[in-house]
């Protein structure tokens, strides 16, 4: 007669090789990074005498994306998707707050004059050629409006694209993207026309 010890081994074998075959392609399923963006541009213009006071909310997720953290998704993100510290749209938001604020923006979050309403609406990554040298392009497309009261006193589509030497990796592409994306808007004439 077999002894039950060889059975209850091969069985928890068997139980242990089933769970690292549906253990492992979740662990391969996306890649986490930590942003920690920090706006170190310093002033791109002097906004201390800006006409009114300035809020700048959350910005609204239009991507569609599952999970709100998701920076980018495609072949060039490990296991299919990028996913951030915490909701993308949110850092988005966080870095143009610290763009404004690093050229002196009038800021409040309650009862300001106008609002800057942001929507993030893609984000797309991909390899480009530079000199060389593979590397990694990440675009964050935005709308912005400017509001005053209920009144859209101005708006646009907003891109930021930023490049980086692929072994820098995602994060270093997305703080380069946000860095270009506040640029843009802080340079835009018709919207300091607005704001000044």
């Amino acid at each position: 007669a077999l002894s039950p010890e060889p059975s209850l081994a091969r069985a928890l074998l068997a139980v242990a090789a089933l769970g690292a075959l549906l253990v492992t392609p979740l662990s391969h399923a996306q890649e986490s990074i930590d942003i920690g963006y920090e706006f170190t541009r310093g002033k791109l213009t002097e906004l201390s005498g800006m006409k009114t006071t300035l809020a700048i909310p959350a910005f609204a997720d239009e991507r569609g994306v599952a999970d709100p953290r998701t920076v980018f998704t495609g072949e060039l993100a490990p296991g299919g998707v990028v996913i951030a510290e915490r909701p993308f749209a949110e850092i988005v938001g966080d870095a143009m707050r610290a763009g404004f604020a690093a050229s002196n923006a009038k800021l409040e979050s309650e009862g300001a004059g106008m609002r800057l309403a942001g929507s993030l609406l893609a984000t797309e990554a991909v390899s480009v050629d530079r000199g060389g040298v593979e590397s990694l392009q990440l675009t964050i497309r935005t709308s912005i409006q400017l509001v005053e009261g209920t009144r859209i006193v101005w708006q646009t589509k907003l891109f930021g694209r930023g490049t980086v030497p692929a072994t820098e990796g995602a994060a270093a592409a997305t703080g380069k993207a946000l860095d270009r994306l506040i640029e843009e808007l802080l340079i835009d004439d018709y919207f300091l026309a607005e704001i000044r």
